[in-house]
């Protein structure tokens, strides 16, 4: 048995501990989730974006600041279609499902903003086609 473990019960604690630290991870991962999917952004005040950059012709630099779902000061957004029905957190119009729009990268946990669109037709009006 290794010296970090000198017998049977400090073993079971350290692998208790791992079990629960997985339960609580996954727990954290599911609030999240359910968090991002309940959020219509176009109803807080307190949402501030703006794009910084166009990194290539399928992602842009986001900044993002809102007091319910975080801060994230150069996070990337990917070009892709609209899921379901929504809004543009720029420009406050309405996005349709299958309409081209830019997201939030997916990571895990998800971001707060993970439900969050911009229309790709607000991103070329804002930075042009500067990639092309």
């Amino acid at each position: 048995m290794p010296a970090e473990y000198p017998n049977a019960w400090s073993r079971t604690v350290v692998l208790l501990d791992q079990a629960r630290a997985q339960r609580m991870m996954s727990e954290a991962i599911g609030v999240a989730n359910d968090r991002c999917a309940q959020t219509d952004w176009n109803h807080h005040e307190t949402v501030m974006v703006s794009i910084i950059d166009r990194a290539s012709p399928r992602t842009v630099t986001v900044s993002w600041q809102d007091a319910l779902s975080g801060s994230y000061g150069h996070q990337s957004w990917r070009a892709s279609l609209a899921k379901r029905a929504g809004r543009c957190v720029l420009s406050g119009r309405a996005i349709k499902r299958g309409d081209p729009v830019f997201r939030p990268g997916s990571t895990q946990p998800p971001p707060g903003n993970a439900n969050a669109m911009i229309l790709s037709s607000c991103v070329e009006a804002l930075l042009g086609d500067s990639q092309s």
